[in-house]
């Protein structure tokens, strides 16, 4: 018994494919799901026996068939809407246990007589070929009720079962919310997909459906709506899962219904063709016998029958006379070929059809078993195509997701782990320029500063612990600069549990800063010495302070080292730099006396430590900001603020801070140069600027070349508008990429290298700033000119 396969054999395949996959994942990890959860392995279950009982019938041109159609596939469909009901009444919480037991018993009692009443129904029906269904099924019909009662009971209890399941949800709805009712809201939507195929299954019994549509309809939303169960289910926050297995389950269900969209139009022209090979067959005999041939030359027709005189114009398959008269009482059909059963035998298949010649009715026959063979060799080619590409996405998974989302979350969850355990020298590799890569960047940076400031609180324990002659006040401090070590230990807790999303560790972070300048540093100048005081007006007194010319600098930091060494300072060297880093090159006349004395100098050296870590503290806090503003815009695509949050800008310190803040992470080979002339004040919103200068710097930075790169960077004001042309000795763009790299989505960057949204979002800021933006590019040169208007105007 060889198969014979048909179009719907690929539906059912697939199906049982994808449905088998999924109960193997499920049950490989039985151990590690809630109770509730473990209810999906049955409906699972089930729907594989069902597809595969479909496969079979679809498969098979055997009487066989219709033992698999009534006592496996019907049965299934049982077991399918009952374990459903069940899952439905535990999915989130079980609200109505009772109510729960009560209708598993009231449905497995119908569910049990309705198979035991369909089973006996089948041996009171005839099997024939059903011409719709394309196999052997048993008659879908009777006049006598108890036998078409027989029929629909199966459709009619699975309608009962999920009626009262959907009558549960909405109930449970209206009871939860937040999360747990959008995935009660999903799983409603899933069981009225089923409920919807169950009446329909009612109607085409009653011969009110065509059966070719519904079966198609049939395949194809039943893996849509297991697949809404799957991951809806996946999504509880108590079930184990990954997000590979939901990536990969979105895959390969988008995978098998665009070959089954494709499967379905491929068929249907398939039979069109077939019908015109067939119609042209029937024109070419007609032309012959309307010429005077008796016995006309046939290529496709085993039988030609003159239906008037019951003779064979053409008799292949020794068809007898006596026959001929079975065929009488068949309905003609004369434009289209159909499907008829001269005999119970799959080689008694025929396609007819009619026609007049001379005025005499003839019937054409051309076997279906020839015709079944080639859709056999099509569904052959579309299941190992099916199967290929299923072996190539598993084959591909670990390129597209593992390694660019999967392995890099791991990473950040095991370094948010090791800072939960207290390991404060933990580093997490930056594998990526997009989120990710930007948050584990960003986490580095917050361990250094959080490592950097508890090893200064030890230390500044230890002295107070050695002085005995500390006040109450300084021991409180003391005794709350210990506590404030052991929470700072502690803030990975707060992002470990959260660590799949992006937003809420950066609110982490920010929350983190704010309590470090919260409780370590203090604004009162009545709890300061008097020498805290005068170092806080010597830093002060710098801040706005211009840097002097190249070749001063060098020679006023070995004056200010050789200062600071002459006062017995024990680092000079460092001090100096670290003062050189705030423009700070010389100690002026009134301050000098400050570092006459040891508790002075100390002074001077905790206060400028203070303002060291308030710097970095700041550039943490700016590129979380970004970092959200990121993310946001990548889910909005744009961002504008209300014009109530507008202020006027420097222009000059908005450049220079990103400047500043990604300093260190700039390519080494590349040559940077800052030209400003004044400092333009526009009206806008600082981040969104900042943003602005960031994206096209850091274009810049990566289309420069590997050795001798320049970059250049000018601001002035011209007429009443700040201009910033930010130039670069890059390769160029090419002049037919030049007129889309501001539409979103279109990237020229390598895959995970960049979304294709970075010059998008830039447009559209300045043109919120009612700005321009315009690029010149040829090899070796481009060139961005930024117009923004000034604030006075």
């Amino acid at each position: 018994m060889a198969p014979t396969l048909n179009l719907y054999s690929f539906f059912y395949f697939g199906l049982s494919l994808v449905s088998g996959i999924a109960y193997i994942y499920f049950r490989s990890r039985k151990e590690e799901l809630t109770p509730s959860f473990r209810g999906l392995l049955i409906p699972l279950l089930s729907l594989f026996y069902w597809s595969v009982a479909w496969s079979i019938c679809n498969s098979f041109l055997n009487h066989l068939t219709a033992y698999v159609f009534v006592f496996l596939k019907n049965p299934a469909i049982l077991v399918l809407g009952v374990s459903t009901s069940e899952l439905a009444f535990r999915f989130q919480e079980d609200l109505f246990p009772r109510w729960r037991k009560w209708s598993l018993r009231i449905q497995t009692g119908l569910a049990l007589f309705a198979g035991f009443a369909n089973g006996i129904g089948f041996f009171f029906r005839e099997i024939r070929f059903d011409p719709k269904m394309e196999f052997y099924v048993p008659v879908q019909s009777s006049e006598n009720t108890l036998i078409q009662f027989s029929i629909l009971c199966i459709a009619i209890t699975l309608c009962l079962v999920l009626v009262n399941t959907l009558f549960a949800l909405f109930t449970k709805y209206n009871r939860l919310d937040g999360s747990k009712k959008r995935a009660i809201g999903g799983f409603i939507l899933a069981i009225l997909g089923i409920l919807s195929l169950a009446f329909a299954d009612i109607l085409v019994d009653l011969n009110y459906v065509s059966k070719p549509t519904y079966l198609f309809v049939l395949t194809n939303l039943t893996i849509i709506i297991m697949t809404i169960l799957v991951l809806v289910s996946l999504n509880q926050d108590t079930v184990p899962s990954t997000v590979g297995f939901k990536i990969m389950t979105f895959n390969l269900t988008i995978l098998y219904l665009i070959l089954s969209i494709v499967a379905n139009f491929l068929f249907n022209r398939f039979r069109i063709d077939i019908q015109n090979e067939m119609s042209r067959e029937k024109h070419n005999i007609k032309t012959q016998l309307e010429l005077g041939n008796i016995y006309p030359f046939v290529y496709l027709s085993d039988l030609v029958i003159d239906m008037q005189e019951k003779n064979f114009r053409i008799n292949k398959i020794e068809f007898s006379e006596n026959q001929i008269d079975t065929l009488q009482n068949r309905i003609p059909s004369y434009e289209f070929f159909k499907l008829d059963t001269f005999s119970n035998d799959p080689n008694g298949i025929y396609w007819t059809s009619d026609f007049f010649a001379k005025n005499h009715h003839f019937l054409v026959a051309i076997p279906y078993i020839e015709y079944r063979g080639k859709v056999h060799q099509t569904v052959v080619w579309l299941i190992i195509t099916l199967l290929f590409s299923i072996f190539t996405i598993f084959m591909l998974y670990p390129v597209l997701h593992k390694t660019s989302i999967v392995y890099p979350l791991t990473r950040l969850l095991s370094g948010i782990r090791r800072m939960q355990s207290g390991d404060l020298f933990v580093s997490v590799e930056v594998s990526s320029k997009d989120e990710i890569g930007e948050l584990s960047k960003s986490f580095n940076e917050m361990i250094s500063i959080v490592r950097e400031a508890r090893f200064q609180l030890e230390q500044k324990i230890e002295e107070r612990t050695v002085s005995l002659n500390n006040t109450i006040l300084e021991l409180r401090d003391t005794q709350e600069q210990l506590l404030h070590a052991e929470r700072m230990s502690t803030l990975g807790k707060i992002a470990a549990s959260v660590a799949h999303e992006i937003n809420n560790p950066l609110a982490a972070i920010k929350g983190s800063i704010q309590f470090i300048k919260d409780s370590q540093f203090s604004d009162d100048s009545d709890k300061r010495s008097k020498l805290e005081i005068q170092a806080d007006a010597l830093i002060e007194s710098f801040k706005n302070q211009k840097r002097s010319e190249v070749t001063s600098r060098f020679k006023r930091k070995r004056e200010l080292t050789h200062f600071f060494r002459s006062k017995q300072v024990s680092d000079p060297i460092s001090l100096a730099d670290t003062c050189f880093d705030f423009h700070m090159e010389e100690i002026p006349t009134p301050f000098l006396s400050l570092f006459d004395t040891k508790e002075g100098i100390e002074a001077f050296q905790s206060r400028l430590n203070e303002h060291v870590i308030r710097f970095h503290l700041g550039i943490i806090e700016t590129a979380v900001e970004r970092a959200s503003k990121i993310v946001f815009a990548l889910k909005h695509h744009s961002y504008q603020g209300p014009k109530e949050n507008q202020k006027e800008l420097s222009m000059r310190e908005g450049i220079e801070s990103v400047l500043s803040m990604y300093s260190k992470s700039w390519k080494p080979h590349v040559d940077l140069e800052w030209n400003c002339e004044g400092d333009p004040m526009v009206f806008g919103h600082a981040d969104e600027l900042v943003q602005v200068w960031t994206n096209l710097v850091y274009n810049s930075f990566q289309a420069c070349p590997s050795e001798n790169g320049k970059i250049s960077i000018s601001l002035k004001t011209i007429d009443s508008e700040a201009v910033v042309r930010i130039e670069d000795n890059g390769k160029g763009i090419p002049e037919d990429i030049l007129p889309r790299i501001f539409e979103p989505f279109f990237t020229t960057k390598e895959l995970g290298m960049g979304t294709g949204l970075g010059l998008s979002i830039v447009q559209k800021i300045i043109e919120n700033h009612q700005g321009t933006i315009q690029v010149h590019s040829q090899p070796g040169k481009t060139l961005f000119t930024i117009h923004l208007p000034l604030a006075n105007t």
